[in-house]
C-alpha cells in the first residue's frame, strides 16, 4: 500500500530506488514488491535510457485511484 501512495503523488513515477529511499527500505526489499504490483496489474514497469548514463527501471501507478476490499467467510 505504501508503494501505490509513494506512485500517486506528485513526484512519481520513479525509479525503485528513489522508492526505496523514500520508504526508508532496502532496495532489494522494494524491488520484490515492486514486481508483485505488476504481476498484479497494479503498477507498470518501464526500461527508460538514460544519455550517458546508462538506463533506468520507472515504475509507474497503473490507475490514478485504487480500492482495497477485504472479504472474510
Amino acid at each position: 500500500m505504501r508503494i501505490c501512495r509513494i506512485l500517486s503523488m506528485k513526484e512519481a513515477p520513479g525509479s525503485i530506488t528513489v522508492i526505496a529511499g523514500r520508504l526508508h527500505r532496502d532496495r532489494s526489499a522494494v524491488k520484490r514488491d515492486v514486481d508483485q504490483l505488476a504481476q498484479a496489474g497494479l503498477v507498470t514497469i518501464e526500461t527508460k535510457i538514460l544519455p550517458g548514463h546508462g538506463h533506468m527501471k520507472e515504475v509507474r501507478a497503473a490507475a490514478t485511484r485504487f480500492r482495497l476490499e477485504a472479504m472474510v467467510m
